[in-house]
This record gives structure tokens, sequence and C-alpha cells, in this order.
């Protein structure tokens, strides 16, 4: 397998991870919402396995992978960047193609 995929799928994952069900009020619920983006959301305490420098490196790079698309596209939220590029990365693994559901928003600063 190639690296990208591990990135990717690292990404969408611990950028949804913040999700919090008893909690109504979007943004403040967390979940897919693009801020991982931000360097200080990926050496957050919440995300302490990312925050070694090979982690850290890796989840940059992830991004830096993908910035060409979101610059080309920029229409596409980076959550639904973050969620499709993980699929894709699943499905270049061997592994099932996951349906994708857009329109996903992105904050705009990182989560508190």
């Amino acid at each position: 397998m190639r690296p990208f995929p591990l990135k990717q799928l690292r990404l969408a994952w611990h950028d949804a991870g913040t999700y919090n069900k008893n909690i109504e009020e979007w943004p403040l619920r967390g979940g897919a919402n693009g801020s991982l983006r931000f360097e200080i959301e990926i050496k957050h305490a919440a995300n302490a396995t990312l925050s070694s420098q090979s982690g850290f490196s890796n989840l940059v790079n992830a991004l830096k992978l993908l910035q060409p698309i979101k610059d080309k596209y920029s229409g596409v939220t980076y959550e639904d960047l973050f969620q499709l590029a993980s699929a894709t990365a699943v499905e270049e693994a061997g592994g099932p193609k996951i349906p994708i559901k857009y329109g996903r928003v992105d904050v705009s600063e990182p989560e508190q």
C-alpha cells in the first residue's frame, strides 16, 4: 500500500473524531468540519497521536497533497475533500467503495 491512503484516512478520522452527539449546536458539537487543516488542531491534545513529529509531518503532507485539489475546486469544502480522500484511500487499499454524501460545512477557525 502506498503511504497516501494511510495519511488521508488518518486526516479524515481525526477531523471527525471530536463529534459529540449530546451537543446540538454546530460547530460546537465537533465532528467532520475541516478544522484539522489548522496547525493548532493537529497539535491539540485530542490529536495526541498525531502531534509526534512523524504524525504531524504525515498530516501536514496529507494536507499539502489535497491543497491543489482544493485550489482548483474552491467550492468543495475541506471537510468534503477530507472525507472523499479517505473513502478513496480505503478503495485504493483494496477495501469497499464507500458512498459519500456531500455538503459538509467547514468551520472558519480552529475549534476551542
